[in-house]
């Protein structure tokens, strides 16, 4: 087999899968980063925001004269040809806030609303769309806390929807969180973790077809500002954060990335530090490259799959100070086919972490510390349900873990301690 062949069915394999190895290639055109080629859109951003995104097959963006949500085709975008989004009600809001279902005939956005004087805080509300108008525009009922919700992105069959917040628990900043859609409604959000939330922003999040996860941060390995990372979705959950490179990114801010449907193109604005004014980006298949290539695979065509192959590694997250593997001390949950990780003896007083409570049952299942998934174990004590990480026999090693919480966001966790199931106060159980 020559050289060349084997070159090209090494290729063709990595397009089918969401790790790439980070193989170099001789012919630039073999190079999945020159698959993809950047345009910039006659589009005039000047503020309050600078993201785009896309509606069916047309562009929205805010008009600089009217601060309005417009929409203009989208392989020719005009300026002078572009109106707003819908006939019947103006949409004052970041473009990248919108996101629609399948059908078009729905979809969800994030503004702000007055609380008191001079406080806002943003939103997230449900809408019915019927051509080009809207109606029945409501509040999604976990936001109608004092915590901010911005950007949501709904999967393309609506089965979860990712926004970003700083509701409790938080990494610091804006957080990804993700909520599922019930038979009664959308669950209560879970914090993505800190395998990918850091101590600044995470927001602008996008979920493309095959739901893996895009959004724009300043706190992780970067090229300055905002850059944009991809956290490829296994079918259960996301993996750890990868830049999409020098390809998209740079030492700007880059922010709003989404793509089309279709798959075949993105867009994302480019704004500089100064932030008076911003770029809005089209991404597309660079067509004779791919050609030239001799990749015929659907796969080569897929710009999302393209932007896995040009994404950086993940680094490797390594949690200082951890005393034991989290599989030593993975937590009890309060399910039956879950066993403790201490034999309990009955009468025995065990010791937990306690973090945070909630009034809805079962809100936090699954919690991130220092970057490791845990179950936690719930419980309801005077008038709300209390949730707690770990097991452990001793006050010391409880104590240890604590720190761990601590560090990862959660200010308020302390050691509580139980007995055959529920909770002791005397303070004598912690006298070790």
């Amino acid at each position: 087999m020559s050289a060349v062949i084997s070159s090209l069915l090494t290729i063709c394999s990595l397009l089918l899968v969401a790790q790439p190895d980070s193989q170099e290639y001789s012919d630039g055109t073999q190079q999945p980063g020159a698959w993809i080629q950047l345009d910039t859109l006659d589009l005039q951003l000047t503020g309050p925001c600078y993201d785009v995104a896309f509606y069916q097959n047309n562009i929205i963006f805010l008009n600089p004269g009217t601060e309005t949500t417009f929409l203009t085709e989208m392989d020719h975008p005009d300026l002078n040809e572009s109106h707003p989004l819908f006939s019947n009600k103006e949409f004052s809001c970041s473009p990248a806030a919108f996101s629609f279902n399948a059908s078009y005939n729905g979809g969800y956005y994030s503004r702000s609303i007055w609380i008191e004087e001079n406080l806002f805080e943003e939103k997230i509300f449900e809408m019915s769309i019927e051509g080009d108008n809207v109606s029945d525009i409501r509040q999604l009922p976990f936001t109608a806390d004092s915590f901010r919700y911005l950007h949501p992105t709904i999967a393309s069959d609506g089965s979860m929807m990712v926004f970003s917040s700083d509701r409790l628990p938080t990494s610091g900043g804006l957080d990804l969180f993700v909520t599922r859609k019930t038979g009664s409604g959308w669950s209560q959000p879970i914090n993505l973790g800190e395998s990918i939330n850091s101590s600044g922003h995470e927001w602008f999040p996008f979920l493309d077809s095959h739901n893996n996860l895009l959004f724009s941060s300043t706190s992780h390995s970067g090229y300055g500002g905002y850059d944009i990372y991809i956290c490829p979705f296994n079918g259960k959950e996301w993996g750890l954060p990868r830049n999409l490179g020098k390809s998209i990114n740079s030492p700007q801010d880059e922010l709003g990335f989404s793509i089309h449907p279709g798959n075949r193109m993105a867009l994302f604005s480019r704004v500089p530090s100064s932030g008076t004014s911003g770029l809005a980006i089209r991404a597309k298949l660079n067509e004779a490259a791919i050609e030239e290539s001799g990749i015929l695979e659907g796969a080569a065509r897929d710009i999302s799959r393209i932007l896995q192959q040009i994404a950086e590694p993940a680094p490797q997250q390594v949690s200082a100070g951890r005393s034991q593997n989290a599989e030593e001390i993975r937590p009890r949950v309060n399910t039956a086919e879950t066993r403790p990780r201490v034999n309990i003896e009955p009468g025995k007083v065990i010791f937990r972490v306690q973090i945070i409570s909630s009034l809805y049952e079962n809100s936090f299942p699954i919690v991130f510390i220092e970057g490791m998934r845990y179950n936690t174990y719930e419980y309801y004590y005077m008038g709300s349900y209390r949730i707690t990480v770990g097991e452990f026999e001793s006050l010391e090693e409880a104590n240890a873990f604590r720190i761990q919480c601590l560090n990862s966001g959660f200010k308020m966790a302390f050691v509580a301690a139980f007995r055959d199931g529920e909770r002791v106060t005397d303070p004598s159980v912690f006298k070790q």
